[in-house]
């Protein structure tokens, strides 16, 4: 039986790393993405629940009335993907991972916000019943540089 010398052991360890090096950086970006897409369609799943909420007319709460309310609402259906500590959703206060819900009473709109790990801007939704306007960030661009 061969045994193995030193100097393989050694060209193996390199080839190792140098694997390692190439995959981990990719498999990394995309469990982000995951995580940001997640945080996106969450997003759009209260931008949702928002419009069918304004559109009750038997219903006249204010928009602080509605955030509340399916904030507590959602938080029971839907997880953060990034943190797992956090709510997938708060009201007027930012977290990791969550959709940041601002109710403005006076203007009677509602902003959904998320943000990534780098505080920076990955999906923002502004509702002024009966319409909306999103931002969605292209999660694909890290892929092209």
């Amino acid at each position: 039986m061969k045994k193995i010398t030193k100097i393989e052991v050694f060209i193996l360890f390199i080839v190792f790393l140098g694997f390692s090096f190439y995959i981990v950086p990719k498999a990394m970006i995309k469990q982000e993405q995951k995580q940001y897409a997640r945080m996106q369609a969450n997003s759009q799943m209260m931008t949702s629940k928002i419009l069918a909420e304004f559109s009750d007319n038997n219903n006249k709460k204010t928009p602080s009335e509605i955030a509340l309310y399916l904030a507590d609402e959602m938080n029971k259906k839907v997880k953060n993907p990034i943190d797992k500590k956090n709510k997938a959703y708060s009201v007027n206060e930012d977290c990791l991972g969550c959709v940041v819900v601002v109710p403005d009473d006076k203007a009677a709109n509602i902003v959904l916000s998320a943000k990534d790990k780098e505080n920076k801007l990955i999906s923002r939704t502004v509702i002024q019943p009966p319409s909306f306007v999103t931002y969605n960030k292209d999660l694909k661009e890290n892929e092209r540089k």
